[in-house]
Protein backbone atom coordinates (compact mmCIF):
# COMPACT_ATOMS: atom_id res chain seq x y z
CA UNK A 1 0.00 0.00 0.00
CA UNK A 2 1.41 3.36 -1.10
CA UNK A 3 1.63 5.97 2.24
CA UNK A 4 2.01 9.97 2.47
CA UNK A 5 5.52 10.99 4.07
CA UNK A 6 4.55 12.39 7.39
CA UNK A 7 5.27 16.63 7.88
CA UNK A 8 7.79 15.22 10.20
CA UNK A 9 9.48 12.50 8.80
CA UNK A 10 13.34 11.63 9.39
CA UNK A 11 15.69 12.66 6.93
CA UNK A 12 17.66 9.36 8.10
CA UNK A 13 17.61 6.57 10.80
CA UNK A 14 17.67 2.77 11.26
CA UNK A 15 14.39 1.20 11.84
CA UNK A 16 14.13 -2.28 12.91
CA UNK A 17 11.15 -4.47 11.22
CA UNK A 18 9.50 -4.91 14.34
CA UNK A 19 9.63 -1.29 15.24
CA UNK A 20 8.29 -0.42 11.73
CA UNK A 21 5.32 -2.84 11.96
CA UNK A 22 4.17 -0.85 14.86
CA UNK A 23 4.38 2.07 13.18
CA UNK A 24 2.17 0.78 10.59
CA UNK A 25 -0.22 -0.54 13.25
CA UNK A 26 -0.45 3.19 14.14
CA UNK A 27 -1.00 4.01 10.74
CA UNK A 28 -3.91 1.79 10.23
CA UNK A 29 -5.53 2.63 13.62
CA UNK A 30 -5.30 6.31 12.41
CA UNK A 31 -6.27 6.26 9.21
CA UNK A 32 -9.63 3.98 10.63
CA UNK A 33 -10.21 7.07 12.98
CA UNK A 34 -9.88 8.81 10.03
CA UNK A 35 -12.33 7.21 7.76
CA UNK A 36 -14.58 7.00 10.46
CA UNK A 37 -14.81 10.35 11.86
CA UNK A 38 -14.58 12.85 9.09
CA UNK A 39 -16.95 15.94 10.44
CA UNK A 40 -14.89 15.35 13.45
CA UNK A 41 -11.26 15.73 12.00
CA UNK A 42 -12.90 18.62 10.14
CA UNK A 43 -14.07 20.32 13.70
CA UNK A 44 -10.25 19.33 14.68
CA UNK A 45 -8.83 21.24 12.00
CA UNK A 46 -11.41 24.03 12.48
CA UNK A 47 -10.32 24.43 15.70
CA UNK A 48 -6.68 24.06 15.52
CA UNK A 49 -7.49 27.02 12.76
CA UNK A 50 -8.85 29.13 15.81
CA UNK A 51 -5.53 28.51 17.75
CA UNK A 52 -3.66 29.54 15.08
CA UNK A 53 -5.72 32.92 14.87
CA UNK A 54 -5.39 33.16 18.52
CA UNK A 55 -1.53 32.83 18.06
CA UNK A 56 -1.14 30.20 20.27
CA UNK A 57 1.15 27.52 20.32
CA UNK A 58 1.71 25.34 23.62
CA UNK A 59 0.27 22.43 24.56
CA UNK A 60 -1.94 22.18 21.58
CA UNK A 61 -2.54 18.47 22.42
CA UNK A 62 -3.98 19.48 26.12
CA UNK A 63 -6.10 21.93 24.04
CA UNK A 64 -7.16 19.35 21.45
CA UNK A 65 -8.07 16.87 23.64
CA UNK A 66 -10.16 19.03 26.73
CA UNK A 67 -11.95 21.00 23.29
CA UNK A 68 -12.87 17.10 22.36
CA UNK A 69 -14.36 16.20 25.27
CA UNK A 70 -15.94 19.49 25.77
CA UNK A 71 -17.78 18.60 21.79
CA UNK A 72 -18.17 15.10 22.31
CA UNK A 73 -15.43 14.22 19.73
CA UNK A 74 -14.18 10.64 20.76
CA UNK A 75 -10.04 10.00 20.17
CA UNK A 76 -9.84 6.66 21.89
CA UNK A 77 -12.57 3.66 22.43
CA UNK A 78 -12.26 4.92 26.69
CA UNK A 79 -14.64 8.58 26.68
CA UNK A 80 -12.31 9.56 29.42
CA UNK A 81 -8.64 9.06 27.48
CA UNK A 82 -7.12 11.15 24.64
CA UNK A 83 -5.33 8.73 22.43
CA UNK A 84 -1.65 9.95 22.45
CA UNK A 85 -0.89 7.65 19.25
CA UNK A 86 -4.11 8.74 17.24
CA UNK A 87 -3.47 12.26 17.72
CA UNK A 88 0.10 12.01 16.49
CA UNK A 89 -1.73 10.82 13.22
CA UNK A 90 -4.48 13.36 13.22
CA UNK A 91 -2.40 15.82 13.63
CA UNK A 92 -0.28 15.38 10.93
CA UNK A 93 -3.30 15.03 8.41
CA UNK A 94 -4.26 17.66 9.69
CA UNK A 95 -0.76 19.37 8.62
CA UNK A 96 -0.66 18.02 5.24
CA UNK A 97 -4.14 19.10 4.51
CA UNK A 98 -3.31 22.92 6.14
CA UNK A 99 0.39 23.17 6.28
CA UNK A 100 0.31 26.43 7.68
CA UNK A 101 -0.73 24.86 10.62
CA UNK A 102 2.99 23.56 11.53
CA UNK A 103 4.87 25.87 13.71
CA UNK A 104 1.52 27.69 14.22
CA UNK A 105 -0.05 25.73 16.34
CA UNK A 106 1.40 22.69 15.21
CA UNK A 107 4.53 21.97 16.83
CA UNK A 108 5.89 17.85 16.49
CA UNK A 109 7.81 15.75 18.32
CA UNK A 110 8.84 12.50 17.26
CA UNK A 111 6.38 9.56 16.38
CA UNK A 112 6.24 6.14 15.32
CA UNK A 113 4.22 7.37 12.90
CA UNK A 114 7.08 9.65 11.06
CA UNK A 115 8.96 6.24 9.98
CA UNK A 116 5.90 4.64 8.66
CA UNK A 117 3.97 7.37 6.95
CA UNK A 118 0.22 7.71 6.90
CA UNK A 119 -2.01 6.12 4.67
CA UNK A 120 -4.57 7.38 2.29
CA UNK A 121 -7.59 8.69 3.71
CA UNK A 122 -11.36 8.71 1.42
CA UNK A 123 -11.78 11.99 1.72
CA UNK A 124 -8.92 13.66 1.69
CA UNK A 125 -6.73 14.58 -1.21
CA UNK A 126 -3.05 14.52 -0.17
CA UNK A 127 0.08 14.17 -2.77
CA UNK A 128 3.60 13.02 -1.66
CA UNK A 129 2.01 9.15 -2.25
CA UNK A 130 5.09 6.52 -2.02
Amino acid sequence: METIKSPNAPERCTVTEETLASAMRMAREGQSWMEKNRDAFESIVGYLKSLQAENIKGRVRDRVATWCMENGIRIDDNPYRFANAKWAVISRYAALVDPTLIGRPLQFSFSMVDLSGLLPVSYLEIGDAE
